[in-house]
């Protein structure tokens, strides 16, 4: 008799678990290997940035499809050859990691070392790095455009003009490379610092705002996108309660 019931408990907690496994199963397409994975086991030993250009959310018959669209860089002698890439589908985790770095590198492989740590397009290899460029003093000026007090900003001496064109197009200063060594070395994303909660880098700054209206308007607009967030907020409500519990009842033990 005790064992019968045991089984039929353990038929219960079978079907249980499957139950609540289907419910919290993911509605997406996933993929075996990320797109920058496979990036980087076909670029190999060779010097590249992988830039994050556009992203977007997809919906068909209930199953989302995540992607990415990437530009490759590459430095070639004196030459910065960009390889502009189409949409790629990514995993839903991969896809929510890296939703605030837009327009900033997500891969970096330089001087034979590999970054998978987001971070300002140029910053790991070429601001800083005298080959590239040399920081100069910027006087001060009163125009509310300019900097607030004077400070050296990256003056790239690049020949070609794609490396002009990236290294140039938006300047960087010698406290935000500064604050980027310091980000780096605790593995962390940097993206600068501006008001109201902004940033000065990745999606949420002023110049990606900017820069690429199509996204943010797409991004707004989408309903499938605005579902996407909702769900995002309650895992990790869900995830932040479920900590608090298990954090609750290990401090009971002490008593």
């Amino acid at each position: 008799m005790k064992i019968t019931i045991l089984k039929y408990v353990s038929f219960l907690l079978i079907i249980s678990l499957t139950l609540c496994s289907c419910g919290t199963s993911d509605d997406s397409i996933t993929v075996d290997k990320e797109p920058t994975d496979r990036l980087i086991q076909k670029l190999g030993k060779e010097d590249y940035s992988i830039v994050l250009n556009d992203m977007n959310i997809t919906e068909n018959s209930g199953i989302k499809r995540y992607q990415h669209k990437y530009n490759v860089l590459q430095v070639e002698r004196d030459s910065l050859v960009v390889d502009s890439m189409d949409w790629k589908t990514v995993n839903r985790p991969f896809f929510e990691k890296h939703e605030n770095d837009l327009g900033m590198e997500l891969v970096s492989h330089h001087n034979g070392k590999l970054s998978r740590v987001a971070q300002p397009v140029g910053f790991g290899w070429a601001i800083g790095n005298e080959k590239y460029g040399n920081w100069e003093e910027v006087k001060k000026d009163s125009s509310a455009a300019a900097p607030a007090r004077s400070q050296r900003q990256w003056r790239s001496n690049g020949t070609s003009f794609l490396f002009l064109y990236w290294m140039m197009r938006r300047p960087a200063y010698q406290r935000n490379y500064t604050g980027y060594r310091n980000a780096s070395a605790n593995g962390k994303p940097y993206y600068g610092s501006a008001a109201s909660g902004s940033s000065q880098y990745g999606t949420r700054s002023t110049y990606q705002k900017n820069r690429r209206p199509s996204f943010f308007s797409r991004k707004k607009t989408s309903s499938t996108w605005s579902k996407h967030t909702t769900e995002k907020t309650k895992r990790s409500s869900s995830r932040y309660k479920s900590s608090s519990r298990t954090r609750s009842r290990s401090g009971g033990f002490g008593k």
